[in-house]
């Protein structure tokens, strides 16, 4: 009797531990990835019409749509996303990588431009806001942004003060050697 208890526990344990990937449901509840895309869009959806004006709904919903590369919808679903919350970061950057997809240059940039008056230490969104400007054919304006962007990386500022060298601590002036 006891052996066959015993036998059962081990059994019961690998059980236990396989459980959560047995469950194709929802990735915000169980932190999974989803098995059926469908099942989860549908959730999303019935989720939405019981709570029409929470905004994490419908960003999740705009997620699938990106993750789908459905942009059009996408996008419907980001600016709905921000007319419910307009403060919701994520989303903002989102509709922008959806904008410049679409070639919507001027209306990604605003929308970079914003996270930035957020987000001033982050040298990725001023790199964004100069390549969008330079998709644009704004060079003059697009040099203040990738200056920028060596200021918050590398402490230079417009290339006026010459950075020390750390392989080669005698020699100050390292732009002379590459440029």
């Amino acid at each position: 009797m006891l052996k066959k208890v015993l036998s059962i526990i081990p059994a019961l344990l690998l059980l236990v531990a396989l459980l959560p990937y047995t469950y194709g449901g929802d990735p915000g509840t169980v932190y999974i990835g989803v098995k059926d895309s469908e099942r989860y869009y549908h959730r999303l959806k019935n989720m939405r019409k019981n709570d029409p004006e929470n905004a994490e709904i419908s960003y999740k919903i705009a997620n699938f749509y990106f993750s789908k590369d459905m942009i059009d919808k996408a996008i419907e679903e980001y600016r709905r996303t921000l007319k419910l919350d307009e403060n919701h970061q994520q989303a903002k950057w989102f509709l922008s990588q959806c904008l410049i997809n679409k070639g919507y240059f001027e209306d990604a940039f605003w929308l970079v431009r914003d996270l930035i008056d957020k987000n001033k230490k982050d040298p990725e969104l001023y790199d964004q806001a100069g390549t969008l400007l330079v998709k644009m054919g704004e060079y003059a304006a697009s040099r203040e942004y990738f200056n920028k962007v060596d200021e918050l990386k590398y402490g230079e500022i417009d290339g006026s003060k010459p950075m020390g060298s750390y392989t080669k601590p005698g020699r100050g002036n390292w732009k002379k050697y590459f440029y």
